[in-house]
Protein backbone atom coordinates (compact mmCIF):
# COMPACT_ATOMS: atom_id res chain seq x y z
CA UNK A 1 0.00 0.00 0.00
CA UNK A 2 1.51 3.36 -1.05
CA UNK A 3 1.45 6.47 1.17
CA UNK A 4 -1.52 8.04 -0.61
CA UNK A 5 -3.72 4.96 -0.08
CA UNK A 6 -2.64 4.78 3.53
CA UNK A 7 -3.61 8.42 4.11
CA UNK A 8 -6.98 7.85 2.39
CA UNK A 9 -7.65 4.79 4.57
CA UNK A 10 -6.81 6.75 7.74
CA UNK A 11 -9.06 9.61 6.67
CA UNK A 12 -11.94 7.18 5.98
CA UNK A 13 -11.53 5.60 9.43
CA UNK A 14 -11.52 9.03 11.06
CA UNK A 15 -14.65 10.00 9.12
CA UNK A 16 -16.44 6.83 10.24
CA UNK A 17 -15.44 7.56 13.85
CA UNK A 18 -16.61 11.17 13.57
CA UNK A 19 -19.92 10.08 12.01
CA UNK A 20 -20.47 7.63 14.87
CA UNK A 21 -19.73 10.36 17.39
CA UNK A 22 -22.06 12.77 15.59
CA UNK A 23 -24.84 10.16 15.63
CA UNK A 24 -24.24 9.58 19.33
CA UNK A 25 -24.35 13.32 20.05
CA UNK A 26 -27.51 13.70 17.94
CA UNK A 27 -29.26 10.96 19.93
CA UNK A 28 -28.14 12.49 23.23
CA UNK A 29 -29.46 15.86 22.05
CA UNK A 30 -32.83 14.32 21.14
CA UNK A 31 -33.05 12.70 24.59
CA UNK A 32 -32.11 16.00 26.23
CA UNK A 33 -34.72 17.96 24.24
CA UNK A 34 -37.41 15.38 25.06
CA UNK A 35 -36.57 15.44 28.77
CA UNK A 36 -36.46 19.26 28.94
CA UNK A 37 -39.73 19.51 27.03
CA UNK A 38 -41.44 17.18 29.50
CA UNK A 39 -40.48 19.22 32.57
CA UNK A 40 -43.41 21.16 34.01
CA UNK A 41 -41.02 23.67 35.60
CA UNK A 42 -39.14 26.30 33.61
CA UNK A 43 -35.63 25.54 32.37
CA UNK A 44 -33.10 27.60 30.44
CA UNK A 45 -29.37 27.79 29.65
CA UNK A 46 -27.47 31.00 29.00
CA UNK A 47 -24.05 31.20 27.32
CA UNK A 48 -21.17 33.09 28.89
CA UNK A 49 -21.98 36.08 26.68
CA UNK A 50 -25.61 36.13 27.87
CA UNK A 51 -27.12 34.46 24.79
CA UNK A 52 -30.06 32.10 25.42
CA UNK A 53 -28.81 28.65 24.36
CA UNK A 54 -31.84 26.59 25.50
CA UNK A 55 -35.27 27.29 26.96
CA UNK A 56 -38.11 24.81 27.40
CA UNK A 57 -41.73 25.12 26.29
CA UNK A 58 -43.12 25.37 29.83
CA UNK A 59 -41.08 28.53 30.50
CA UNK A 60 -41.95 30.02 27.11
CA UNK A 61 -45.66 29.46 27.75
CA UNK A 62 -45.32 31.06 31.18
CA UNK A 63 -43.60 34.14 29.73
CA UNK A 64 -45.87 34.28 26.67
CA UNK A 65 -43.04 33.97 24.13
CA UNK A 66 -42.05 31.54 21.35
CA UNK A 67 -39.11 29.21 21.83
CA UNK A 68 -37.77 29.48 18.26
CA UNK A 69 -37.75 33.29 18.51
CA UNK A 70 -36.06 33.29 21.93
CA UNK A 71 -33.05 31.01 21.41
CA UNK A 72 -30.13 33.18 20.30
CA UNK A 73 -31.46 36.36 21.95
CA UNK A 74 -29.67 38.06 24.82
CA UNK A 75 -31.18 37.09 28.17
CA UNK A 76 -31.83 40.75 29.11
CA UNK A 77 -34.24 41.01 26.16
CA UNK A 78 -36.21 38.06 27.56
CA UNK A 79 -36.04 38.65 31.32
CA UNK A 80 -35.33 42.31 32.03
CA UNK A 81 -34.13 41.90 35.61
CA UNK A 82 -32.36 38.54 35.33
CA UNK A 83 -29.60 37.59 37.76
CA UNK A 84 -28.00 34.99 35.48
CA UNK A 85 -25.21 37.33 34.39
CA UNK A 86 -24.34 38.07 38.03
CA UNK A 87 -24.33 34.35 38.84
CA UNK A 88 -21.82 33.64 36.07
CA UNK A 89 -19.72 36.66 37.00
CA UNK A 90 -19.52 35.83 40.72
CA UNK A 91 -19.50 32.05 40.21
CA UNK A 92 -22.14 31.57 42.91
CA UNK A 93 -25.05 29.14 43.17
CA UNK A 94 -28.55 30.03 44.38
CA UNK A 95 -31.15 27.40 45.37
CA UNK A 96 -34.87 28.27 45.40
CA UNK A 97 -34.23 31.98 45.44
CA UNK A 98 -37.40 34.10 45.13
CA UNK A 99 -37.43 36.20 41.95
CA UNK A 100 -39.98 38.93 41.22
CA UNK A 101 -40.77 39.89 37.62
CA UNK A 102 -41.45 43.46 36.55
CA UNK A 103 -44.98 44.31 35.44
CA UNK A 104 -46.11 42.81 32.17
CA UNK A 105 -43.30 40.29 31.92
CA UNK A 106 -45.43 37.12 32.28
CA UNK A 107 -48.42 36.03 30.24
CA UNK A 108 -50.59 35.51 33.35
CA UNK A 109 -49.47 38.59 35.23
CA UNK A 110 -47.92 36.51 38.02
CA UNK A 111 -44.75 37.97 39.53
CA UNK A 112 -43.18 35.48 41.91
CA UNK A 113 -41.15 32.37 41.09
CA UNK A 114 -38.58 30.26 42.92
CA UNK A 115 -35.36 29.93 40.91
CA UNK A 116 -32.29 27.74 41.30
CA UNK A 117 -29.33 29.20 39.35
CA UNK A 118 -25.77 27.94 38.96
CA UNK A 119 -22.74 28.49 36.71
CA UNK A 120 -21.41 25.70 34.49
CA UNK A 121 -17.65 25.35 34.91
CA UNK A 122 -15.05 23.87 32.54
CA UNK A 123 -12.08 23.69 34.86
CA UNK A 124 -11.61 27.27 36.08
CA UNK A 125 -13.62 28.78 33.24
CA UNK A 126 -17.33 29.66 33.33
CA UNK A 127 -18.87 28.55 30.05
CA UNK A 128 -22.63 28.91 30.76
CA UNK A 129 -25.34 29.42 33.35
CA UNK A 130 -28.27 27.07 34.08
CA UNK A 131 -31.57 27.88 35.82
CA UNK A 132 -34.58 25.82 36.98
CA UNK A 133 -37.75 27.83 37.61
CA UNK A 134 -40.64 26.77 39.86
CA UNK A 135 -43.80 28.65 38.95
CA UNK A 136 -45.83 30.02 41.86
CA UNK A 137 -49.21 28.82 40.57
CA UNK A 138 -47.98 25.23 40.18
CA UNK A 139 -46.16 25.31 43.50
CA UNK A 140 -49.16 26.69 45.38
CA UNK A 141 -51.57 24.23 43.73
CA UNK A 142 -49.26 21.31 44.49
CA UNK A 143 -48.75 22.50 48.07
CA UNK A 144 -52.51 22.74 48.62
CA UNK A 145 -53.05 19.28 47.13
CA UNK A 146 -50.32 17.78 49.29
CA UNK A 147 -51.68 19.52 52.36
CA UNK A 148 -55.15 18.11 51.72
CA UNK A 149 -53.77 14.61 51.21
CA UNK A 150 -51.62 14.88 54.35
CA UNK A 151 -54.67 15.98 56.37
CA UNK A 152 -56.69 13.01 55.09
CA UNK A 153 -53.85 10.57 55.81
CA UNK A 154 -53.36 12.01 59.29
CA UNK A 155 -57.11 11.78 59.98
CA UNK A 156 -57.19 8.08 59.13
CA UNK A 157 -53.93 7.49 60.99
CA UNK A 158 -55.47 9.07 64.09
CA UNK A 159 -58.62 7.00 63.64
CA UNK A 160 -56.61 3.79 63.47
CA UNK A 161 -54.46 4.83 66.42
CA UNK A 162 -57.53 5.86 68.46
CA UNK A 163 -59.08 2.45 68.00
CA UNK A 164 -55.82 0.57 68.40
CA UNK A 165 -55.93 -0.78 64.85
CA UNK A 166 -52.96 -1.42 62.61
CA UNK A 167 -53.15 -2.21 58.91
CA UNK A 168 -53.17 -6.02 58.88
CA UNK A 169 -53.39 -8.59 56.17
CA UNK A 170 -54.59 -12.11 57.01
CA UNK A 171 -51.08 -13.50 56.70
CA UNK A 172 -49.94 -11.10 59.42
CA UNK A 173 -52.45 -12.43 61.96
CA UNK A 174 -50.48 -14.91 64.10
CA UNK A 175 -52.39 -18.22 64.32
CA UNK A 176 -51.29 -21.70 65.38
CA UNK A 177 -54.48 -23.22 66.77
CA UNK A 178 -57.05 -24.98 64.61
CA UNK A 179 -59.88 -22.74 65.87
CA UNK A 180 -58.05 -19.50 65.05
CA UNK A 181 -57.06 -20.79 61.63
CA UNK A 182 -60.67 -21.73 60.92
CA UNK A 183 -61.82 -18.21 61.87
CA UNK A 184 -59.13 -16.75 59.62
CA UNK A 185 -60.11 -19.08 56.76
CA UNK A 186 -63.77 -18.03 56.97
CA UNK A 187 -62.89 -14.33 57.16
CA UNK A 188 -60.66 -14.65 54.09
CA UNK A 189 -63.45 -16.42 52.22
CA UNK A 190 -65.98 -13.71 53.14
CA UNK A 191 -63.63 -10.78 52.46
CA UNK A 192 -64.17 -10.12 48.76
CA UNK A 193 -67.88 -9.30 48.64
CA UNK A 194 -70.15 -6.48 49.81
CA UNK A 195 -72.44 -8.43 52.17
CA UNK A 196 -72.58 -7.32 55.82
CA UNK A 197 -70.38 -9.39 58.12
CA UNK A 198 -70.68 -9.89 61.88
CA UNK A 199 -67.60 -10.63 63.99
CA UNK A 200 -68.36 -12.34 67.30
CA UNK A 201 -65.99 -12.78 70.22
CA UNK A 202 -65.04 -11.63 73.68
CA UNK A 203 -63.40 -8.28 74.34
CA UNK A 204 -59.77 -8.27 73.27
CA UNK A 205 -59.80 -11.30 70.93
CA UNK A 206 -58.86 -9.17 67.91
CA UNK A 207 -62.16 -8.42 66.18
CA UNK A 208 -60.80 -5.05 65.06
CA UNK A 209 -57.69 -6.71 63.59
CA UNK A 210 -59.87 -9.19 61.67
CA UNK A 211 -62.07 -6.35 60.41
CA UNK A 212 -59.04 -4.46 59.13
CA UNK A 213 -57.67 -7.59 57.43
CA UNK A 214 -61.06 -8.20 55.76
CA UNK A 215 -60.98 -4.67 54.36
CA UNK A 216 -57.37 -5.04 53.18
CA UNK A 217 -58.29 -8.26 51.34
CA UNK A 218 -61.43 -6.88 49.71
CA UNK A 219 -61.99 -5.03 46.44
CA UNK A 220 -62.50 -1.93 48.60
CA UNK A 221 -58.90 -2.02 49.89
CA UNK A 222 -58.06 1.27 48.13
CA UNK A 223 -61.01 2.98 49.77
CA UNK A 224 -61.18 4.25 53.37
CA UNK A 225 -61.51 1.99 56.41
CA UNK A 226 -63.45 3.89 59.07
CA UNK A 227 -64.09 2.54 62.55
CA UNK A 228 -66.49 3.71 65.23
CA UNK A 229 -66.96 2.21 68.69
CA UNK A 230 -70.67 2.34 69.46
CA UNK A 231 -69.99 1.94 73.19
CA UNK A 232 -67.52 4.82 73.51
CA UNK A 233 -69.53 7.60 71.85
CA UNK A 234 -72.11 9.39 74.08
CA UNK A 235 -75.67 8.50 73.11
CA UNK A 236 -76.58 12.13 72.33
CA UNK A 237 -73.69 12.39 69.87
CA UNK A 238 -74.09 9.05 68.12
CA UNK A 239 -76.45 10.29 65.42
CA UNK A 240 -74.21 13.19 64.37
CA UNK A 241 -71.17 10.89 64.63
CA UNK A 242 -72.75 8.41 62.22
CA UNK A 243 -74.63 10.67 59.82
CA UNK A 244 -73.00 14.08 60.20
CA UNK A 245 -74.80 17.42 60.32
CA UNK A 246 -75.48 20.44 58.12
CA UNK A 247 -74.30 23.94 58.94
CA UNK A 248 -76.48 25.52 61.60
CA UNK A 249 -78.06 22.21 62.62
CA UNK A 250 -77.62 23.08 66.29
CA UNK A 251 -75.91 25.61 68.55
CA UNK A 252 -72.15 25.22 68.36
CA UNK A 253 -72.21 23.25 65.10
CA UNK A 254 -69.14 23.57 62.89
CA UNK A 255 -69.25 26.06 60.04
CA UNK A 256 -69.91 24.20 56.81
CA UNK A 257 -71.29 21.22 58.71
CA UNK A 258 -69.51 17.93 59.22
CA UNK A 259 -69.35 14.56 57.51
CA UNK A 260 -70.47 11.53 59.46
CA UNK A 261 -68.74 8.15 59.52
CA UNK A 262 -70.85 6.85 56.64
CA UNK A 263 -69.75 9.65 54.31
CA UNK A 264 -66.14 9.28 55.44
CA UNK A 265 -66.28 5.58 54.57
CA UNK A 266 -67.87 6.16 51.14
CA UNK A 267 -66.28 3.73 48.67
CA UNK A 268 -64.75 1.72 51.49
CA UNK A 269 -65.64 -0.10 54.70
CA UNK A 270 -67.35 1.05 57.90
CA UNK A 271 -66.55 -1.01 61.00
CA UNK A 272 -69.17 -0.78 63.76
CA UNK A 273 -67.48 -2.08 66.89
CA UNK A 274 -69.54 -3.04 69.96
CA UNK A 275 -72.75 -2.72 67.95
CA UNK A 276 -74.66 -4.48 70.74
CA UNK A 277 -74.43 -1.21 72.72
CA UNK A 278 -76.13 0.90 70.06
CA UNK A 279 -79.33 2.59 71.38
CA UNK A 280 -82.61 1.35 69.88
CA UNK A 281 -83.60 4.68 68.19
CA UNK A 282 -80.30 4.77 66.31
CA UNK A 283 -80.69 1.12 65.29
CA UNK A 284 -83.74 2.06 63.24
CA UNK A 285 -81.90 4.85 61.45
CA UNK A 286 -78.95 2.54 60.78
CA UNK A 287 -81.32 -0.02 59.27
CA UNK A 288 -82.74 2.65 56.96
CA UNK A 289 -79.26 3.56 55.71
CA UNK A 290 -78.47 -0.10 55.05
CA UNK A 291 -81.68 -0.46 53.07
CA UNK A 292 -81.51 2.78 51.06
CA UNK A 293 -77.72 3.41 50.91
CA UNK A 294 -78.49 7.05 51.68
CA UNK A 295 -77.59 9.20 54.67
CA UNK A 296 -79.66 12.09 55.97
CA UNK A 297 -77.54 14.60 57.90
CA UNK A 298 -78.91 16.35 60.94
CA UNK A 299 -80.53 19.60 59.79
CA UNK A 300 -80.19 18.77 56.08
CA UNK A 301 -83.03 18.77 53.57
CA UNK A 302 -81.58 16.23 51.13
CA UNK A 303 -80.15 12.75 51.58
CA UNK A 304 -76.60 11.92 50.53
CA UNK A 305 -75.94 8.61 48.66
CA UNK A 306 -73.21 6.41 50.14
CA UNK A 307 -71.52 3.22 48.99
CA UNK A 308 -70.29 1.44 52.11
CA UNK A 309 -69.72 -2.14 53.22
CA UNK A 310 -70.66 -2.78 56.85
CA UNK A 311 -68.57 -4.88 59.21
CA UNK A 312 -69.97 -5.13 62.74
CA UNK A 313 -68.58 -6.68 65.91
CA UNK A 314 -69.89 -7.49 69.36
CA UNK A 315 -69.00 -9.41 72.50
CA UNK A 316 -72.69 -9.79 73.39
CA UNK A 317 -75.30 -12.41 72.58
CA UNK A 318 -77.38 -10.45 70.05
CA UNK A 319 -80.02 -13.17 69.73
CA UNK A 320 -80.72 -12.93 73.45
CA UNK A 321 -80.85 -9.12 73.16
CA UNK A 322 -83.36 -9.52 70.32
CA UNK A 323 -85.51 -11.76 72.57
CA UNK A 324 -85.27 -9.13 75.33
CA UNK A 325 -86.34 -6.39 72.88
CA UNK A 326 -82.99 -4.61 73.39
CA UNK A 327 -81.87 -5.11 69.79
CA UNK A 328 -84.00 -4.86 66.67
CA UNK A 329 -84.65 -8.22 65.05
CA UNK A 330 -84.73 -6.74 61.53
CA UNK A 331 -81.34 -5.08 62.04
CA UNK A 332 -79.90 -8.29 63.50
CA UNK A 333 -80.99 -10.31 60.46
CA UNK A 334 -79.65 -7.59 58.17
CA UNK A 335 -76.21 -7.70 59.83
CA UNK A 336 -76.04 -11.44 60.50
CA UNK A 337 -75.61 -12.46 56.86
CA UNK A 338 -72.03 -13.68 57.26
CA UNK A 339 -70.64 -14.55 60.70
CA UNK A 340 -67.14 -15.22 61.98
CA UNK A 341 -66.62 -16.33 65.58
CA UNK A 342 -63.17 -15.58 67.03
CA UNK A 343 -62.53 -17.91 69.99
CA UNK A 344 -61.11 -16.61 73.29
CA UNK A 345 -57.42 -17.12 74.00
CA UNK A 346 -58.05 -19.64 76.79
CA UNK A 347 -59.61 -21.95 74.17
CA UNK A 348 -56.63 -21.70 71.82
CA UNK A 349 -53.58 -21.95 74.06
CA UNK A 350 -51.43 -22.98 71.11
CA UNK A 351 -51.61 -19.33 70.03
CA UNK A 352 -50.07 -18.00 73.25
CA UNK A 353 -46.54 -18.96 72.19
CA UNK A 354 -46.96 -17.61 68.64
CA UNK A 355 -48.58 -14.34 69.76
CA UNK A 356 -46.05 -13.76 72.56
CA UNK A 357 -43.13 -14.10 70.16
CA UNK A 358 -44.91 -11.96 67.58
CA UNK A 359 -45.40 -9.09 70.05
CA UNK A 360 -41.84 -9.51 71.31
CA UNK A 361 -40.40 -9.34 67.78
CA UNK A 362 -42.37 -6.13 67.18
CA UNK A 363 -40.88 -4.56 70.33
CA UNK A 364 -37.35 -5.78 69.52
CA UNK A 365 -37.55 -4.16 66.07
CA UNK A 366 -39.00 -0.94 67.45
CA UNK A 367 -36.43 -0.49 70.21
CA UNK A 368 -33.43 -2.25 68.67
CA UNK A 369 -33.15 -4.86 71.41
CA UNK A 370 -32.93 -8.67 71.54
CA UNK A 371 -35.21 -9.81 74.35
CA UNK A 372 -36.62 -13.36 74.59
CA UNK A 373 -39.08 -15.17 76.86
CA UNK A 374 -37.51 -17.44 79.47
CA UNK A 375 -39.00 -20.99 79.32
CA UNK A 376 -40.46 -20.66 82.82
CA UNK A 377 -42.08 -17.36 81.78
CA UNK A 378 -43.71 -19.00 78.79
CA UNK A 379 -44.89 -21.81 81.07
CA UNK A 380 -46.55 -19.22 83.34
CA UNK A 381 -48.23 -17.52 80.37
CA UNK A 382 -49.75 -20.80 79.19
CA UNK A 383 -51.28 -21.48 82.63
CA UNK A 384 -53.20 -18.20 82.77
CA UNK A 385 -56.77 -17.95 81.40
CA UNK A 386 -56.44 -14.46 79.83
CA UNK A 387 -59.82 -12.85 80.52
CA UNK A 388 -58.60 -9.85 78.49
CA UNK A 389 -57.55 -12.17 75.67
CA UNK A 390 -54.99 -11.08 73.03
CA UNK A 391 -55.09 -7.43 74.10
CA UNK A 392 -54.16 -8.41 77.65
CA UNK A 393 -51.35 -10.68 76.40
CA UNK A 394 -49.90 -7.83 74.29
CA UNK A 395 -49.92 -5.53 77.33
CA UNK A 396 -48.27 -8.15 79.56
CA UNK A 397 -45.51 -8.78 77.02
CA UNK A 398 -45.00 -5.03 76.63
CA UNK A 399 -44.77 -4.58 80.40
CA UNK A 400 -42.22 -7.38 80.76
CA UNK A 401 -40.18 -5.99 77.86
CA UNK A 402 -39.98 -2.55 79.45
CA UNK A 403 -39.22 -3.82 82.95
CA UNK A 404 -36.45 -6.30 82.16
CA UNK A 405 -32.92 -4.95 82.04
CA UNK A 406 -31.53 -8.20 80.60
CA UNK A 407 -32.11 -10.22 77.42
CA UNK A 408 -34.90 -12.28 78.97
CA UNK A 409 -38.37 -11.71 80.39
CA UNK A 410 -38.47 -13.69 83.62
CA UNK A 411 -41.55 -14.66 85.67
CA UNK A 412 -41.01 -11.83 88.19
CA UNK A 413 -41.36 -9.36 85.28
CA UNK A 414 -44.99 -10.48 84.81
CA UNK A 415 -47.96 -8.92 86.67
CA UNK A 416 -48.95 -10.74 89.91
CA UNK A 417 -52.39 -11.54 88.47
CA UNK A 418 -50.75 -14.13 86.17
CA UNK A 419 -49.89 -16.27 89.20
CA UNK A 420 -52.99 -15.77 91.37
CA UNK A 421 -55.06 -18.50 89.72
CA UNK A 422 -52.31 -21.09 90.23
CA UNK A 423 -51.67 -19.98 93.81
CA UNK A 424 -55.39 -20.27 94.61
CA UNK A 425 -55.27 -24.04 94.00
CA UNK A 426 -52.72 -26.77 94.59
CA UNK A 427 -49.21 -26.16 93.31
CA UNK A 428 -48.54 -28.38 90.30
CA UNK A 429 -46.63 -31.57 91.03
CA UNK A 430 -43.28 -32.13 89.35
CA UNK A 431 -44.89 -34.64 87.01
CA UNK A 432 -47.59 -32.12 86.06
CA UNK A 433 -44.94 -29.52 85.32
CA UNK A 434 -43.04 -31.99 83.15
CA UNK A 435 -46.23 -32.74 81.23
CA UNK A 436 -46.86 -29.03 80.66
CA UNK A 437 -43.28 -28.57 79.50
CA UNK A 438 -43.70 -31.55 77.17
CA UNK A 439 -46.93 -30.05 75.80
CA UNK A 440 -45.19 -26.74 75.15
CA UNK A 441 -42.32 -28.38 73.28
CA UNK A 442 -44.69 -30.55 71.23
CA UNK A 443 -46.81 -27.51 70.33
CA UNK A 444 -43.71 -25.59 69.28
CA UNK A 445 -42.34 -28.45 67.18
CA UNK A 446 -45.72 -28.85 65.52
CA UNK A 447 -45.88 -25.11 64.71
CA UNK A 448 -42.38 -25.12 63.20
CA UNK A 449 -42.74 -28.56 61.52
CA UNK A 450 -39.86 -30.11 63.45
CA UNK A 451 -37.36 -27.29 62.78
CA UNK A 452 -35.17 -27.49 65.90
CA UNK A 453 -33.50 -24.10 65.43
CA UNK A 454 -36.79 -22.21 65.12
CA UNK A 455 -38.43 -24.17 67.95
CA UNK A 456 -35.48 -23.51 70.31
CA UNK A 457 -35.55 -19.81 69.47
CA UNK A 458 -39.31 -19.62 70.10
CA UNK A 459 -38.90 -21.40 73.45
CA UNK A 460 -36.02 -19.11 74.42
CA UNK A 461 -33.52 -21.94 74.99
CA UNK A 462 -30.36 -23.18 73.29
CA UNK A 463 -30.78 -25.87 70.63
CA UNK A 464 -28.66 -28.34 72.63
CA UNK A 465 -30.95 -27.79 75.64
CA UNK A 466 -33.95 -28.53 73.44
CA UNK A 467 -32.34 -31.78 72.23
CA UNK A 468 -31.74 -32.82 75.87
CA UNK A 469 -35.34 -32.07 76.85
CA UNK A 470 -36.70 -33.96 73.82
CA UNK A 471 -34.67 -36.98 74.83
CA UNK A 472 -35.70 -36.74 78.51
CA UNK A 473 -39.38 -36.33 77.64
CA UNK A 474 -39.37 -39.05 74.90
CA UNK A 475 -40.53 -36.71 72.11
CA UNK A 476 -40.02 -37.67 68.47
CA UNK A 477 -39.04 -34.57 66.46
CA UNK A 478 -38.82 -36.73 63.31
CA UNK A 479 -42.57 -37.22 63.42
CA UNK A 480 -43.19 -33.46 63.09
CA UNK A 481 -40.72 -33.17 60.21
CA UNK A 482 -42.62 -35.93 58.35
CA UNK A 483 -45.92 -34.10 58.96
CA UNK A 484 -44.41 -30.89 57.58
CA UNK A 485 -43.15 -32.69 54.47
CA UNK A 486 -46.57 -34.29 53.94
CA UNK A 487 -48.24 -30.88 53.98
Amino acid sequence: MDDAQKIIRELEEKMHTMEAQIQKLRKRNLIFEKAVGAIADGFFIVGRDGTVLEINKAYCDYLGIKREETIGKHILKVIYNTRMLDIMETRTTEIDSIHQYVDGQTASGEKLIAVSRMPVMDGDEVIAGVALVKFSRYTITLANTLKKLEEEVEFYRQELRRHGINSFSFMEIPCASASCNEARRLAMRFADNDLPLLLLGETGVGKDVFANAIHQSSKRRNGPFVSVNCASVPADLLESEFFGYAEGAFTGSKKGGRKGKFEMADGGTLFLDEIGDMPLPLQGKLLRVLQTQEVEKLGAEKSVPVNVRILAATNQDLERKVESKLFRADLFYRLNVLTVHIPPLRERRDDILVLSNYFLEELNRQYGRSVALAPETLFSLTQYDWPGNVRELRNVIGRGFMITDSHQILPHHLPPVIFKEREAGLRPLAGQRSQKERDMIVTCLRNYKGNMTKAAKALGIHRSTLYNKIEDLAISAREFRRQGAAE
